[in-house]
């Protein structure tokens, strides 16, 4: 079930079903977040699963979770993902690039791991959008990239 997540002010808020939850988070230490919510207490956890999926242990419980940035995707940030032409990835937040599994001049297909970036201690693989070749590799591992950013090109 989506939720739609925003932080206003220091607070956390979780909308779902149209129902408007607000949350207080805090990082007592690097990767563990404590969350207020609703008067119960939830200790999340971010991380990956043994397949490489994306979850979040939420006491004790695993979950696996998408994370979509819907204004990114509304406004068609995150460049051209046609079938035909030129595809520039961009980073999906802040971060550091810890692997770069390609190389310009490698062939692709569409799926395939490009990248890896990291950013809040979960690390994130950045997707071809489409089967092409890559013509540009544009950062190198230990970068720190911003929002948007290009980092790689297809054609």
């Amino acid at each position: 079930m989506p939720v739609e997540f925003s932080l206003v002010d220091g607070l956390a808020q979780l909308k779902q079903a149209g129902q408007i939850h607000e949350a207080t988070i805090s990082e007592p230490e690097p990767g563990l977040f404590v969350v207020l919510l609703n008067n119960r207490v939830y200790r999340c956890s971010p991380g990956q699963s043994p397949t490489g999926a994306t979850e979040v242990t939420v006491n004790d419980q695993r979950f696996a979770i998408a994370v979509r940035d819907l204004k990114r995707l509304q406004s068609g940030a995150g460049g051209n993902t046609s079938a035909t032409g030129k595809a520039s990835l961009t980073s999906p937040m802040p971060g550091k690039i810890v692997r770069v599994l390609v190389s310009a001049g490698d062939e692709v297909s569409a799926n395939q791991g490009l990248l890896i970036v990291e950013a809040m201690k979960m690390q994130n693989e950045v997707l071809a959008p489409k089967a092409g070749k890559v013509t540009e590799v544009r950062v190198i591992e230990g970068q720190t990239v911003n929002a948007g950013e290009t980092l790689a090109v297809i054609e």
